[in-house]
């Protein structure tokens, strides 16, 4: 309220404002989801890492780790979190032989 207060007294300000509403409205309108159906925006991303792995792939990972390579580089390589990769290999009841 006070916004208005404030530019109410000078009309140049007061198309000023107008304007910025009116561009504003603008972009709200633009971004409502569109009625005909379809779809926007991203392609849904599949999170789990089971999904995204295959079985040859968390072989290759386990084989890897036992033989030595670091949980970040194996993370990195396959585009992982770290705990994404102690996760899996707990899960499997892996560790590393010495």
């Amino acid at each position: 309220m006070e916004l208005v207060r404030r530019y109410s007294n000078c009309s140049d300000l007061q198309e000023r404002l107008q304007q910025a509403r009116l561009r504003a409205g603008e972009r709200v309108s633009k971004q409502q989801e569109p009625d005909d159906g379809s779809v926007r925006g991203r392609a849904a991303v599949v999170w789990r890492v089971r999904d995204r792995l295959s079985d040859d792939d968390i072989a290759e990972i386990i084989e890897r780790f036992q033989a030595g390579t670091a949980k970040r580089v194996l993370a990195a390589q396959y585009e992982l979190s770290v705990s994404s990769v102690k996760s899996l290999l707990r899960q499997r009841g892996v560790r590393r032989t010495s």
